[in-house]
């Protein structure tokens, strides 16, 4: 398949899709290896493509969503809890920023948007140290809402389980 073509087939597989489209599903697919999925999606980006990407794979960001900006401080015992507020009020988490004292500030990709997703996201971190804990468990969630409703409940949520940072 020529370049441009399957550059399109990428972008529609990606567009078409309710969930991150992994880069190896996206390999197999088009019969090429990950790294030129990986460079299909870097010409796209460079296109003005706005496709994003998680540790599940690749998706479009949709505009008639909100991405909102969360701070919270919480143990590492609350994580789950933290997360299933977010999720229950129909949030996908995009991600964790820390500060770090040397390095400024670390973003880690999480893209977490059902229970499920929680649950595999807290068995992963269990037997390693989160990125919240660079600053004591203070820590900033970038979230995706459809609606104002749903930011303000899980506002609301994590302020009563004294999470949400004032």
């Amino acid at each position: 398949m020529e370049k441009t073509l399957r550059q399109k087939k990428v972008l529609e597989s990606i567009s078409s899709s309710t969930d991150p489209v992994s880069g190896s599903e996206l390999a197999l697919k088009f019969g090429v290896t990950r790294q030129i999925i990986v460079r299909d999606v870097m010409i796209l980006k460079a296109q003005g493509e706005d496709i994003r990407s998680n540790s599940r794979g690749y998706y479009i960001n949709s505009e008639k969503k909100h991405i909102k900006t969360v701070a919270v401080r919480h143990s590492m015992s609350e994580i789950r809890d933290e997360l299933l507020i977010m999720v229950n009020n129909n949030a996908t988490v995009v991600d964790i920023v820390v500060e770090h004292p040397v390095y400024g500030e670390i973003t880690g990709a999480i893209g977490i948007s059902t229970v499920d997703d929680v649950q595999a996201f807290c068995a992963r971190i269990k037997n390693s140290k989160p990125l919240s804990s660079i600053n004591k468990g203070v820590h900033i969630h970038h979230i995706i809402v459809e609606k104002e409703s749903d930011f303000q409940n899980i506002i609301e949520q994590l302020e009563k389980h004294k999470i949400l940072l004032k």
